[in-house]
């Protein structure tokens, strides 16, 4: 048996176990599956296939009295099957599919947490994507524009410690109430520990290298919801530690594309974003609730491909009679390449279309089957795949069906 099955039938072992202690955070199965087809435009037609199953346990001790410490745990383990449609056939540079990544079977997420009254403290392999700069809406989508940013995922060393590698790291949250928190992150500059971006060495989860040429990456992040109210904020801002290099100088100021020297390098690089959140109708969760989100980020232009990107959306909570949980969801996601990177392209390829932007527009419906099952067809129209002109505008349709246990 290879490595990377025992691997996942450890963790199908642990998911499967049932409470040991009174606040046990549970056990799970998700099992997912996506087909897409291009309709027309990107840098070809085609279909594809692809599977994602996640296996996971928690665990927390009792707490006796609001004082205690309270401890827990998780661990969890990931299997990605199949080609998504930007690898397959669709050539975008967001990625139409959040669920895309490298083929593998692999030890994913795990941890360990100390929590107070109003704080807490995790350590372990870690997942800044799930904790910071995301909204609630853009979890109705599947474009990647709308889940881990593209103004962070661009100009990180290899996206950062997001889907599909968990990085070492620790995390420290602080709340006031339900009105406020801040919470910052510090992890591994490098999740893939790979200068070359070459995933195959994370492969199974188990390469852990930290620190030294591949830096820090560094997240902080506030969060505020004014009490009775149906509007919440958020705002960042990240450092990374590694060397960046200039994206169209030399240390003399001129293009490196005609000079010939080598690109002035950075010892860092940084970026900030915000985001808001606002219920217009009902309540959440249930039927009749309307939600509509606004979130943008930028970065230092000279070091970066991608200056800024935002993105909006709003999602309708139960739009049928009769059907008070699906969700039907509608959002648009911007990203600007950044000038210095365009007029890099231009001196280096003079005969093909500078980048400038990619745009998507995106339709879904997410029908719930019951409490274990979910079907959502997903509609993307993509200006500019690929960041230019060079392809023509995409239409893509995807199908996803999602089983939870």
């Amino acid at each position: 048996m290879t490595a990377k099955f025992t691997l996942l039938l450890a963790a199908l072992a642990l998911s499967l176990l049932g409470p040991t202690t009174p606040g046990y955070a549970g056990s799970g199965i998700d099992l997912t599956l996506e087909a897409a087809a291009g309709i027309r435009g990107g840098a070809q037609r085609g279909e594809s296939l692809q599977a994602l199953a996640l296996v996971y346990s928690g665990w927390e001790s009792p707490r006796n009295s609001p004082e205690d410490i309270q401890w827990g745990g998780y661990v969890s383990a990931l299997a990605l099957s199949g080609k998504g449609p930007t690898e397959r056939f669709l050539g975008d540079f967001f990625a139409a599919s959040n669920m895309e990544g490298y083929r593998s079977v692999r030890l994913y997420s795990w941890w360990l947490e100390a929590k107070g009254q109003s704080w807490s403290l995790r350590g372990g392999a870690l997942l800044a994507d799930e904790e910071f700069a995301g909204t609630e809406g853009g979890g109705n989508f599947f474009n990647s524009a709308f889940g881990w940013p593209p103004f962070l995922s661009a100009n990180t060393v290899n996206t950062g410690p997001a889907f599909f590698v968990a990085t070492p790291g620790i995390r420290y949250e602080h709340t006031w109430g339900e009105t406020a928190a801040w919470r910052v992150g510090l992890y591994d500059g490098d999740s893939f520990d790979s200068p070359t971006g070459d995933p195959a060495v994370t492969r199974h989860g188990l390469h852990y290298q930290v620190g030294g040429a591949q830096g820090w990456f560094l997240i902080t992040e506030g969060t505020f919801a004014p009490a009775g109210g149906s509007t919440r904020y958020k705002a960042g801002a990240w450092f990374h530690t590694a060397t960046f290099a200039d994206v169209r100088d030399d240390a003399t100021g001129q293009p490196y594309a005609t000079s010939g020297n080598d690109p002035r390098e950075y010892t860092s690089n940084h970026g900030a974003y915000a985001a808001i959140e606002h219920t217009l109708a009902g309540e959440a969760g249930a039927a009749g609730n309307v939600e509509i989100f606004a979130r943008g980020g930028l970065s230092p232009a000279n070091r970066n491909a991608l200056g800024w990107a935002v993105d909006a959306g709003l999602g309708w909570t139960g739009p049928i009679p009769g059907r008070p949980d699906d969700v039907i969801a509608l959002g648009l996601a911007h990203g600007r390449f950044s000038g210095a990177f365009a007029d890099h392209a231009r001196l280096t390829d003079p005969a093909s279309p500078a980048p400038d932007f990619e745009q998507v527009i995106e339709a879904s419906y997410t029908f719930i089957v019951n409490e274990h099952l979910s079907v959502q067809p997903d509609f993307q129209f993509i200006r500019h795949p690929g960041g230019s002109i060079a392809q023509k505008d995409a239409c893509v349709f995807l199908l996803r069906l999602n089983a939870s246990y």
